[in-house]
């Protein structure tokens, strides 16, 4: 029988699972795990992921690869479970986005976001990514690091910190599987003092950088609906009309981006295997265009060939 002193080390992968059930596996693994709700755009039948998982009483190690997932944590899943938690997590490949009250990014490998679970949140992945992400308890975030309050919905730059911080978490991955609870609680502890090292506390007005950075995960999640507009994110984002588009000014503009990120994401649709039963009126409606003959003409302005051109033969 295993020592019940030491952490408890253990993978979970849709390998094993069966053809159309890979993705419905993993959702409610993670939704188990976690108190969130996930979804996909990928079809339920190519859905591939896996993580290895380190629990311990203190903390959590997840190191994940998967194609790509939403996830949402909301009120009621807060008041179900009451989890006490804050997560560090850092993309190694692919990109995505985080969200945390009005703060949050889109993610691309080296940024590391600080989440709290006493609060909603919305995180996931644009593409295939792979992931490291530790949980600890408030408690043990508050004696280390700060209060969790002062830093949910930060994100950490990618950085020499960040490459530091990731090679870390990987080799705790590498060992704690012959660590007693004792020793990982000492090497968590060491991790939480390293972000404390890179970490600030202050915090003046957002940038516009950082402003874009974020309209960018909102644009993403808001595609598929026809009103997303420029609208609907100052009154999401709370912030004015002219701070928003300043933080546009420097390239085609907001309606143009939202509009581009829709072709896009039509185009993806529509060369993807996985899409080919899918008619292009139906991928049309799916990425928030209404009119056939605006679609058309917008996707040829930018691709250079009619939306059929770009299904797979």
């Amino acid at each position: 029988m295993a020592d019940p002193s030491f952490v408890k080390t253990f993978v979970q992968s849709t390998e094993e699972v069966e053809t159309g059930r890979a993705f419905e596996y993993w959702r409610d693994s993670i939704s188990a795990l976690s108190g969130v709700d996930i979804h996909t755009t990928k079809p339920a039948s190519a859905f591939s992921a896996g993580r290895f998982i380190a629990r311990a009483s203190h903390s959590v190690l997840l190191h994940t690869r998967s194609d790509q997932v939403g996830v949402t944590r909301l009120a009621h899943h807060i008041r179900r479970d009451e989890d006490d938690s804050v997560s560090l997590a850092m993309f190694l490949s692919g990109s995505g986005y985080f969200e945390q009250g009005n703060r949050g990014a889109r993610m691309v490998p080296g940024d590391i976001s600080l989440v709290d679970a006493h609060r909603p949140y919305q995180v996931g992945g644009y593409e295939a990514y792979e992931e490291v992400r530790l949980r600890v308890s408030r408690s043990l975030f508050r004696t280390h690091v700060g209060e969790p309050d002062v830093y949910a919905g930060r994100v950490i730059p990618s950085g020499p910190h960040s490459a530091l911080f990731a090679g870390y978490l990987q080799t705790y991955a590498g060992l704690v599987g012959r660590m007693s609870e004792a020793e990982a609680k000492v090497a968590i502890e060491g991790a939480l003092h390293l972000v404390r090292t890179f970490t600030t506390t202050s915090e003046g007005p957002v940038s516009s950088e950082a402003l874009r950075s974020l309209a960018l995960v909102h644009i993403e999640r808001g595609l598929h609906d026809p009103h997303f507009g420029p609208e609907a994110m100052c009154r999401s984002l709370q912030v004015s009309r002219t701070r928003l588009y300043a933080a546009f000014a420097e390239g085609d503009g907001v309606v143009a981006t939202i509009r581009d990120a829709r072709l896009d994401r039509a185009r993806a649709y529509l060369s993807h295997p996985a899409q080919a039963r899918e008619s292009v009126a139906t991928i049309m409606i799916r990425c928030g265009f209404t009119d056939p003959s605006l679609f058309s003409r917008s996707f040829r302005r930018r691709f250079g060939m009619a939306p059929r051109d770009v299904r797979p033969r």
